[in-house]
């Protein structure tokens, strides 16, 4: 009984420190106030997977400065979403914000969703 418990921990540890790495290589670095670009995404989302994913492959942060704030697990970044989604008047935030969700800072613009997302970063890949 003592070795089931002590491989439940080990197993938990090593998947909260796999977690927190994977974690820890989106977006390193890259301030709200230097970023073109605030991305709210949600720890498990399988959209928000896919606009991260791509992001990775293709090496877009090497090109457009992104921040990053999962908002799943961080309450400080929930409020961060609420304050971000009232600058943005085409968010319909009646029945909650959803994520994937970025910030285009510079034309003061929500997009949510993975494809419209990526087709923004696609777009400012090009210029």
């Amino acid at each position: 009984m003592k070795n089931l418990i002590i491989i439940a921990i080990l197993v938990a540890s090593l998947f909260a420190i796999y977690k927190a790495v994977s974690i820890s290589n989106v977006g390193k670095g890259i301030t709200d106030d230097q970023a073109q670009l605030i991305m709210f995404h949600g720890d498990g989302c399988p959209h928000c997977k896919i606009v991260l994913d791509f992001i990775k492959a293709d090496k877009v942060d090497e090109k457009i400065k992104i921040s990053y704030h999962e908002v799943y697990y961080n309450k400080t970044n929930q409020n961060l979403l609420a304050e971000t989604a009232k600058k943005c008047p085409e968010i319909d935030t009646s029945q909650g914000i959803g994520v994937p969700l970025a910030y285009d800072k510079a034309n003061n613009k929500c997009m949510i969703g993975d494809t419209p997302i990526i087709d923004w970063l696609k777009s400012q890949m090009l210029k």
